[in-house]
Parts: structure tokens; C-alpha cells; sequence
């Protein structure tokens, strides 16, 4: 089981279920933090990762932020938390403030971090994230709603195998190219739509005689583009094509990861002996798929 479905799908069932039906957003948070616990142990094993809770958390307030079905009182604490806070530019502001305004309930906790923190983040465009050991605001890129999460999950299995056969031979044209390859360990915990392809970071170095430097080849997101394209409003669905009348069309899959994956590669082929325009332009009229923000 991928680790990020495991944490959403305790959400939301935490969210769903009718024992929670007359508690909070808070309460409810600590009720998925406990599930998730559980779970992860009968799962996956020992609890070894140390981010785990702060995980969990953010993913339950960004679910809470982007729920298709809000309770009432989520309906009510989010557009409070949005209104507050989106008057607040600095983060440290909203915080000060929050914590004065909030006095009888506050504790010093980390369910409370995440909520100052997820709030703040939500009004400003931006995503919460614990590497490290800190807090962390990053660029606020898409998001996978619950019900697409459920219509992916029968499937991940065998788009996983299919994508992952496609990738095994993109890695051996790399190192025919003459490229060198580093595969470290990355996070355990990814975006649920890169099916635990951004859990490695795939390193490539050039030719030495193009004395460029090395590139991460961002597996994950190529994936997440591959089968949940980015929709109206940064939200992700699934491809159409590819889950046409909920079943896999693996042709269709087969196709499009080769497509995705091989016009990556043939830019970065063009790159060890060209400039980036020049390499652009050549590969875009070869007809492969070239971002210039992919690749500048």
C-alpha cells in the first residue's frame, strides 16, 4: 500500500464517519492522527518515520481546505481561518494573532501548528510540508481530490507495473546515451497522484565533454501529469482516456508514459551538444512534448 493513500484514505473515512459526526475539525484531526497510527502499524510495520504525525496532519487540513463535501462546521472553520488570515501577509503576524485571539483554546502543539500553518498557506497560495524536522512553506501546485483518489485506487496496481516497465527502459536509454545515473532514496511520503515514483530521485549526469551540470529527472510529477493532468483551478483528475468508463487502458497508458518519458529524454540527448534554444527547437520538431519550463 502507497504510504500517501494510506494517510488520505484514514482521513477520510475519519471525515465520513458518523461516530464523528457531532465533534470538530480538531477533534477529528486527532482521531485521523490515532487511525493513522494504527493502521500504519498493521501496514507497514514499525513507526520509523519520524515525520509521520506532521504528515498526517498537514494532509488532514489540506483535505479540510479542499473537501468537495464540507461538513458544517468545516464550512464554518475554513472560511474563518481564510477570512483571519489572508489578512495577515506575514506568517508570524497570523501566528501572533491566533494565538491571542485563540487564548482559551490554544495549546502549544503540533495540531495547532498545523492549523495556523494550513490556513496561512491556503490564503496565500502557498502548500505546508515538514522536512527535516521543519516547518516549511512551499509553491502551491495541485491537488488530487478524494473521490479521484478513490476511482484511482482499484487501479494502482497495474498502472504502477505498467509505468514502472516504461521507466526500467527510459533508464537503460539513458545510459546508452552516455548519461550516468544516481538513484537515491528520496521521502517516503509523496503526492498520492506520483504512485511512489517521486519516493526516488533519479539523478542524471551528462557526458563529461558537455560540462553541464546534473539534472534530476522528476519522475514523480511526470507521472502525477501522465495519469491525473492538472484541471481547472490546479485541481488533478484522472485522465480520460486513460480510465475511460473506470476501467485501465493500458495501451492508452503504455502510449502516453513512452510519449512523456522519451520527449524528456530526447531533450536532455539534444542538450549534451546543443544549446537549451537550439535543443528546444530541434526537439519540437521532431514532435516530442517540450516545456520550456520543464527544461530551461
Amino acid at each position: 500500500m502507497l504510504p500517501t493513500f494510506l494517510i488520505r484514505a484514514a482521513i477520510d473515512w475519519i471525515r465520513h464517519d458518523s461516530q464523528f459526526k457531532d465533534s470538530n475539525p480538531y477533534s477529528r484531526c486527532e482521531a485521523a492522527l490515532t487511525l493513522v497510527r494504527r493502521l500504519w502499524h498493521e501496514e507497514m510495520g514499525r513507526l520509523d518515520s519520524q515525520s509521520l504525525e506532521q504528515t498526517v496532519l498537514i494532509a488532514y487540513w489540506e483535505e479540510f481546505f479542499h473537501a468537495e463535501d464540507p461538513m458544517p462546521d468545516e464550512t464554518e472553520w475554513r472560511d474563518g481561518l481564510k477570512n483571519h488570515s489572508s489578512a495577515h501577509d506575514s506568517y508570524e503576524v497570523w501566528e501572533k494573532w491566533f494565538k491571542e485571539n485563540y487564548a482559551e483554546v490554544y495549546k502549544d502543539n503540533d495540531i495547532w501548528k498545523s492549523v495556523m500553518m494550513s490556513g496561512w498557506a491556503n490564503s496565500h497560495q502557498c502548500v505546508v510540508r515538514y522536512q527535516a524536522g521543519h516547518w516549511r512553506f512551499l509553491p502551491s501546485k495541485s491537488y488530487l481530490p478524494a473521490p479521484a483518489m478513490w476511482s484511482l485506487e482499484p487501479h494502482i496496481p497495474v498502472v504502477k507495473e505498467t509505468i514502472r516497465r516504461v521507466l526500467d527502459e527510459e533508464l537503460r536509454f539513458y545510459t546508452a546515451s552516455g548519461f550516468e545515473l544516481k538513484n537515491d532514496a528520496g521521502t517516503i511520503f509523496g503526492s498520492l497522484e506520483c504512485l511512489g515514483f517521486d519516493s526516488r530521485i533519479y539523478t542524471l549526469y551528462f557526458p563529461a565533454h558537455s560540462k553541464r551540470d546534473p539534472v534530476n529527472l522528476d519522475c514523480g510529477n511526470m507521472v502525477a501529469d501522465i495519469v491525473a493532468p492538472i484541471g481547472n483551478e490546479w485541481y488533478r483528475q484522472l485522465d480520460h482516456v486513460i480510465f475511460a468508463e473506470n476501467f485501465v487502458d493500458v495501451t492508452a497508458l503504455t502510449n502516453r508514459t513512452r510519449y512523456v518519458f522519451a520527449s524528456r529524454r530526447r531533450m536532455l540527448e539534444l542538450l549534451i551538444d546543443h544549446d537549451w534554444q537550439n535543443a528546444y527547437f530541434q526537439a519540437a520538431a521532431e514532435g516530442w512534448l517540450v516545456e520550456e519550463k520543464s527544461v530551461a
